[in-house]
C-alpha cells in the first residue's frame, strides 16, 4: 500500500493548505483515519559559537534512539546553533540560526539543499522558527524579515519586512502570524504582524504582551501567544487571541513559562524563578473547550523535571515530549503519555533540546 508521510509538530504542523497547488509537498486535506507516529526528530541547538547542533532520531516502537543521524548521513555536523525544524511534504526543513542557513533534507536526514539566506548588501540573515502551509515553507529572519521557500525549487522566493526581530510565525485561514520580539532593542516590541499568504505584504498587526516568542493554534480559530517579558518586572505570559472577534484573554503568567498545544489540550511548564534560579514550578493543563485551567498537574506519577526547556506534543498518540537542559552539559528528553506517566528517558547528544518532530504514516 502507498503510505505517505506528514509532519504534525506544534503550530505548523497543523496548518491547512490554502493555496491552491500541484506541488508534491502539499499535503491533501482529507486525512486517512489510520495514521501512526513512526518516528520522531530530537533537534539540539547545542551551545552558541560552538558548531555543535545535532539530531537525533527516536523509534517509538522499539523505543531505541539513534544520535547524530544527520552527521552520520551527510558526513558533516549540522552547524552553529539549530534553532526550529519542521518535517512537511517529503522534505525537512532545519533553521540553523548562527550558521545562517537552512538546511533542507530527505525523511532520512539526507541533505539535498543548503540554503544561505543573505540581504540586499550580501550579508547572512538568520533564520529563527518556520511554519508550512499551501505548498510553501515560511522562516522568520532575525533581521525583520518573513521569507517565504517554494518546496520544489527549494529557494527563497519572496521576503516580506515584518517587525524587528521576528520567532514564532503561524498560519491560520489565509494569514501569517509573526512575532516580533525586538530582540536587539532596549525596549522589546509587542506586535505580530499579520502577512496575507496570498499576497505576502502586511497588512495589519496586533498589540500583545511584550516580547513575544511563538505563536500557536488550536481547531477552534484562535492563537496562543508565549511572550517572555522584559526579564525584569514583567515575567512571561500565554495569551489566547480570538482574532476574528480581537477578544484576548491571559491564560498563565510567571517568570518562566514553556508549552504545547496538542488537540483541545494546552500542556505549560509554569516555573517561579529568584535570581534566575527556579524556586518553584508545575506542569499545568488548560482545557481548551472550556477555556479554564484545570485543577490537577499533568505529570501524575511523581516524575520529577528540573531544567525544562522545550515542550512538544505527538497529535497521534497524545504523547507530551518535555526536554531539560542545564546549558553545560546533553539534554535529555522525557516521553509522557497523554495521562502523565512516564514512558521513556532519553539521553539526546546535544545540549539544549529545541522539541521533538513527529513523522506520522497514512495507510
Amino acid at each position: 500500500m502507498k503510505k505517505k508521510y506528514l509532519l504534525f509538530a506544534l503550530c505548523s504542523l497543523m496548518a491547512v493548505p490554502f493555496v491552491s497547488c500541484d506541488n508534491d509537498d502539499d499535503p491533501k486535506p482529507d486525512v486517512p483515519a489510520e495514521t501512526s507516529t513512526t518516528g520522531v526528530y530530537l533537534l539540539n541547538a547545542g551551545k552558541m559559537n560552538s558548531n555543535n547542533a545535532t539530531l537525533d532520531y527516536y523509534n517509538p516502537e522499539t523505543k531505541e534512539l539513534t544520535t547524530k543521524v544527520f552527521a552520520a548521513a551527510n558526513g558533516r555536523g549540522l552547524g552553529d546553533t539549530a534553532n526550529d525544524m519542521l518535517i512537511y511534504g517529503s522534505k525537512m526543513y532545519i533553521a540553523v540560526n548562527t550558521s545562517a542557513t537552512i538546511e533542507v533534507t530527505d525523511l532520512s536526514g539526507k541533505s539535498l539543499k543548503t540554503i544561505s539566506p543573505k540581504d540586499e548588501s550580501n550579508q547572512p540573515q538568520q533564520p529563527r522558527m518556520l511554519t508550512a502551509a499551501g505548498g510553501k515553507v515560511y522562516v522568520t529572519l532575525f533581521d525583520g524579515h518573513l521569507a517565504c521557500i517554494d518546496t520544489t525549487s527549494m529557494e527563497i522566493v519572496k521576503k516580506v519586512k515584518v517587525g524587528p526581530n521576528p520567532e514564532g510565525v503561524c498560519e491560520l485561514n489565509g494569514k501569517l502570524y509573526v512575532a516580533n520580539s525586538g530582540g536587539y532593542n532596549e525596549v522589546q516590541d509587542s506586535t505580530l504582524s499579520v502577512v496575507d499568504a496570498n499576497t505576502f505584504e502586511v497588512t495589519g498587526s496586533i498589540v500583545v504582551t511584550i516580547n513575544p516568542k511563538t505563536v500557536q493554534k488550536d481547531d477552534e480559530g484562535n492563537l496562543y501567544v508565549l511572550s517572555l517579558g522584559n526579564y525584569g518586572n514583567i515575567g512571561n505570559e500565554l495569551q489566547r487571541l480570538n482574532v476574528a472577534t480581537g477578544d484576548s484573554k491571559v491564560i498563565e503568567k510567571n517568570s518562566q513559562l514553556v508549552s504545547t498545544v496538542c488537540g483541545d489540550k494546552i500542556y505549560i511548564y509554569s516555573a517561579k524563578q529568584e535570581n534566575w534560579v527556579v524556586t518553584d514550578y508545575d506542569f499545568k493543563v488548560y482545557d481548551i473547550k472550556k477555556g479554564n485551567l484545570e485543577d490537577k498537574s499533568f505529570i501524575t506519577d511523581g516524575t520529577k523535571l528540573d531544567n525544562t526547556y522545550c515542550m512538544s506534543s505527538d497529535p497521534v498518540t497524545g504523547n507530551v515530549y518535555i526536554g531539560t537542559s542545564d546549558y553545560t552539559s546533553t539534554g535529555d528528553m522525557f516521553i509522557f503519555s497523554s495521562e502523565g506517566k512516564l514512558i521513556n528517558q532519553l539521553a539526546l547528544s546535544g545540549l539544549n533540546p529545541m522539541g521533538a518532530y513527529f513523522l506520522t504514516e497514512q495507510k
